[in-house]
């Protein structure tokens, strides 16, 4: 067990190429976080729920830090379910880097945009550039298969024990759950929110087919 536990963490082609690449991705998705966050635009499911918590019942300014709480619980949970298999180098990187690249970001993007950003061009300017790389940090940080975000693997961990329920509808069902949960402790849920549901999926197969050799 703990030899498969090495060879899956420490033992795989590329190791540098691979710890290099879910590093940046990982600081590029809490900065785009901060972006979204300052123009309104809402985020991903996992970070609407989060934001809400961190913003509305801890009011703490750190969203570095209640990651670190949260997914280090769903890492407890998973290691209890005997589903440790799903976490590695790449949840680490996940669970510290995401949060606090927000909290570095969040101050610069508030020098960049001071005060309300109301603009409909200034949105859509960050935006969709904003999706882009979004979705390029988080399609580059699953290919390189060090292991799943926490939040993703309990999903994955569910959808195992419902064989008859494809996989799509788990996930689709996953995120509006904890989307909603967040929208009522009074997160923002915006055009983002949707826009990854939707995109995400084809970015990440995309990405998989071409990139994947890079790291074989």
């Amino acid at each position: 067990m703990l030899a498969k536990l090495y060879k899956h963490l420490f033992c795989q082609p590329r190791m540098a190429r691979r710890i290099t690449v879910a590093a940046v991705s990982n600081i590029v998705i809490g900065m785009c976080i901060a972006f979204f966050e300052k123009v309104q635009v809402g985020t991903d499911p996992c970070t609407v729920f989060n934001l809400s918590v961190v913003q509305n019942l801890l009011h703490w300014e750190s969203l570095g830090s209640w990651q670190l709480i949260f997914n280090g619980t769903l890492v407890a949970l998973l290691f209890l379910l005997r589903e440790a298999k799903h976490i590695g180098l790449g949840s680490l990187c996940n669970m510290v880097l995401v949060g606090y690249s927000r909290d570095f970001f969040r101050p610069i993007v508030q020098w960049m945009f001071p005060g309300e950003v109301t603009s409909l061009m200034l949105r859509g300017a960050v935006f969709v550039p904003g999706l882009i790389l979004f979705m390029l940090g988080v399609s580059f940080y699953i290919v390189v298969e060090l292991g799943e975000s926490p939040y993703d693997a309990l999903c994955q961990v569910i959808s195992n024990h419902l064989p008859k329920v494809p996989y799509s509808i788990v996930r689709i069902c996953y995120d509006l759950l904890v989307t909603g949960v967040g929208f009522l402790l009074g997160g923002t849920v915006g055009i983002f929110t949707l826009a990854s549901c939707i995109f995400l999926g084809p970015m990440i197969s995309a990405i998989a087919a071409r990139f994947r050799p890079w790291f074989q």
